[in-house]
């Protein structure tokens, strides 16, 4: 097992047991600056800004921006490994046996600033270590508190989970819904995406990989 003597903040610390420390005011953000551009890329679109329903909307928009990029706030991947170590436990040495979590997310499209949601599912085989379930959707929502692809958004879960347990595999799948495909672009309301992140037992073993994605298409045939 990797080592590191990094010492954790107590406001990152705390992400690992406080939910609401992703979605709390975030004093590094000039607000006041961040209302002001976005009034006047309102006015750029010629929104009536004397408009009662649209008066106050720079700051609602300001703050809802400020909320759904909290994980800016947590880039250090080392610091995070730190972090979610805190919360792992070691592993049987039996305990060879895939260990599946999975849950939902919801971010914003990098590329035009527009919501995607969907299910996650996360896979791994321990080596050393197993971490606890509920920690796995908070690192999901560290990285989905940012601007995201899906495809990144599912490395970047996949490589924070395979540097805090250092796994003998990882896999993660994850499935969309884009506001950018709904109401841009093709404009299809039907359209789903789905991506796969698949390393060591998972990418070099068929058995290991056909359990997971049987376990992924199980959970698919639940919530369709």
């Amino acid at each position: 097992m990797k080592k590191t003597d990094l010492a954790v903040a107590p406001e990152v610390e705390a992400i690992v047991e406080d939910r609401s420390i992703l979605t709390s005011p975030r004093p590094s953000v000039d607000r006041e600056r961040l209302q002001h551009h976005l009034r006047e890329a309102l006015k750029l679109l010629h929104v009536n800004m004397e408009d009662e329903n649209i008066a106050d909307t720079p700051r609602r928009w300001a703050e809802s921006l400020v909320q759904m990029t909290s994980g800016y706030d947590y880039t250090d991947i080392n610091k995070l490994t730190t972090l979610f170590r805190k919360a792992c436990s070691a592993a049987d040495d039996n305990c060879q046996n895939l260990v599946v979590i999975g849950g939902t997310y919801k971010t914003l499209c990098a590329h035009h600033i527009l919501p995607f949601f969907g299910h996650f599912i996360v896979g791994y085989i321990p080596e050393r270590m197993i971490i606890g379930a509920s920690k796995i959707p908070r690192i999901v929502e560290v990285h989905m508190r940012r601007l995201q692809s899906q495809e990144h958004l599912a490395h970047d879960v996949a490589d924070t989970i395979e540097q805090i347990l250092e796994p003998r595999g990882i896999a993660v799948w994850m499935g969309g819904v884009h506001m950018c495909m709904v109401m841009r672009g093709v404009e299809q309301e039907s359209s789903f995406m789905e991506t796969n992140v698949l390393r060591g037992e998972f990418r070099d073993d068929t058995r290991t990989r056909d359990e997971f994605m049987s376990i992924v298409n199980r959970r698919g045939q639940r919530e369709s």
